[in-house]
C-alpha cells in the first residue's frame, strides 16, 4: 500500500461518470490528521469539484479502529516547545489550511458521502460534519475531547455543536462526551446508518445510480439509497443516550455559566453514573479552555458557518500562545503523564480578562 498519507482513487459510475475516493491512510495513527493530509484532501478535492466527470466524493478512513482520531495537535506543540522565532508557524498553517478545508466541505458542489466507522472525533468531526451525506456505521465513538488538552472544540464546533437538540452540544464540547451512532444521528453529527457488512453492497449501489450532470439530482438519488438502507438495518441500532438523557442535558448545558455546568454535571454523576466520566473530565480539565469554550459556543449561536471558522482561526492562534493547550498536549499525547499542571488551576481563578485574551486577534 502507499506511504501517501492520503489515497484517492476513481471509481467507474454509472453513464460513464466516476466517484472520487478519498481514504484517510494513517491507520496506526488511528488517522490523525496532519497538515500534509489537509493539503492533499484540499488540493484534490478542488480538482475535483472542477471535474465533470467526477459526480461525488467519497471520504472514508482506513484501519479497524476508525476514521480519524482528530488532528495531530502533538506535532503543533512540539513545534511550540522547540520554541524559536519560528515555533508557531507549523501550527499557524495547519489550523488555516484544516478550517479551510472544513468549510470548502461543507459548500462543495457535488454529494459529499462520508462513511464513518470507530472513533470520529475533533477534527475527524470537523471533515465529517459538512458532509452532505454522513454514514455511521455499528461502534461508533463520536466526541469533541479538546477540554483534555486545554483547548477548544475548533473545526467549526461552533456551528455544528448549537444546532444539536437541547443542550446536548454544549455538553460535549465542555467534557469530550463520547457519543454512540444512535446518539450522533440524534444529535444531527450523522444521517445515515449503514453497518459495515453492507458497506460493499452500499458502494457498489452507489455507483450504479442514474448519475447526470445535475447536482441536485445527484444528492438527491444519494439521498434515497442511504435512506433505503438505513431503513433495512436501523434495527441494529443502540439506544441513544443523548435522547434517553434529553432533560437533563438541557438542565446541566442551559446553566448560566461553566461553573454552573461543571456542578450540574456533579450533581447529575451522583444520581447515575452515566454522568460521571463527563462530569470527572470536565472538572479535572483545563479551567480556561472550559470558560473560553463556553464563551465561544455563546458568541457562535447566531454566526455562519464562515465566521465560525474565522473565530476559530483566532482562537487556535492564541491557545497556541497560552500555556494550557501545549501543557495539555504534552500530558495527554507527548509524555503521556496525564498530570497536566493548568494554570490557574481553578474555574474560580481565570479571569475576564485571560478569557477575553483568547478572542484577541
Amino acid at each position: 500500500m502507499s506511504d501517501s498519507p492520503v489515497l484517492f482513487e476513481e471509481r467507474a459510475a454509472a453513464n460513464g461518470y466516476r466517484i472520487g475516493v478519498a481514504r484517510l491512510n494513517r491507520p496506526r495513527q488511528l488517522n490523525a490528521i496532519t497538515l500534509e493530509m489537509c493539503e492533499l484532501l484540499r488540493d484534490r478535492l478542488r480538482q475535483w469539484a472542477a471535474d465533470e466527470s467526477v459526480v461525488a466524493v467519497l471520504l472514508e478512513g482506513l484501519g479497524d479502529k476508525g476514521f480519524s482520531a482528530g488532528g495531530d495537535v502533538a506535532e503543533v506543540v512540539r513545534q511550540v516547545r522547540a520554541g524559536g522565532p519560528s515555533r508557531y508557524v507549523y501550527g499557524d498553517s495547519f489550523f488555516e489550511v484544516e478550517y479551510g478545508l472544513d468549510r470548502m466541505i461543507h459548500e462543495y458542489p457535488k454529494p459529499f458521502i462520508a462513511y464513518i466507522h470507530g472513533v470520529c472525533m475533533g477534527g475527524g468531526l470537523g471533515l465529517v460534519a459538512g458532509a452532505s451525506h454522513r454514514i455511521v456505521s455499528e461502534q461508533v465513538r463520536m466526541a469533541m475531547p479538546e477540554i483534555h488538552i486545554g483547548l477548544f472544540p475548533d473545526v467549526g464546533g461552533g456551528f455544528f455543536l448549537n444546532r444539536m437538540p437541547g443542550a446536548a452540544g454544549v455538553v460535549m464540547a465542555l467534557t469530550g462526551l463520547i457519543i454512540n451512532e444512535a446518539d450522533a444521528l440524534f444529535g444531527g453529527l450523522a444521517d445515515w446508518f449503514v453497518p459495515k457488512e453492507a458497506k460493499g453492497d452500499f458502494t457498489e449501489a452507489l455507483s450504479a445510480l442514474p448519475w447526470q450532470a445535475d447536482a441536485a439530482a445527484n444528492r438527491a438519488s444519494v439521498g434515497l439509497l442511504c435512506a433505503g438502507f438505513h431503513h433495512r438495518y436501523k434495527a441494529g441500532l443502540p439506544l441513544a443516550n443523548l435522547q434517553h438523557y434529553f432533560d437533563a442535558l438541557r438542565f446541566i448545558g442551559m446553566q448560566p455559566d461553566v461553573i454552573g455546568v461543571r456542578d450540574a454535571l456533579l450533581a447529575a454523576a451522583q444520581e447515575d453514573p452515566w454522568f460521571e466520566a463527563p462530569a470527572r473530565s470536565l472538572a479535572g480539565g483545563s479551567p480556561t479552555a472550559a470558560h473560553v469554550t463556553y464563551e465561544y459556543l455563546r458568541r457562535c449561536r447566531l454566526r455562519s458557518l464562515a465566521e465560525v471558522l474565522e473565530l476559530d482561526l483566532v482562537l487556535a492562534r492564541q491557545f497556541q500562545r497560552h500555556g494550557d493547550f501545549p501543557e495539555g498536549v504534552r500530558a495527554l499525547l507527548i509524555d503521556k503523564d496525564r498530570k497536566p499542571v493548568w494554570t490557574p488551576a481553578r474555574f474560580e481563578d481565570v479571569s475576564p480578562a485571560l478569557i477575553q485574551a483568547h478572542f484577541s486577534g
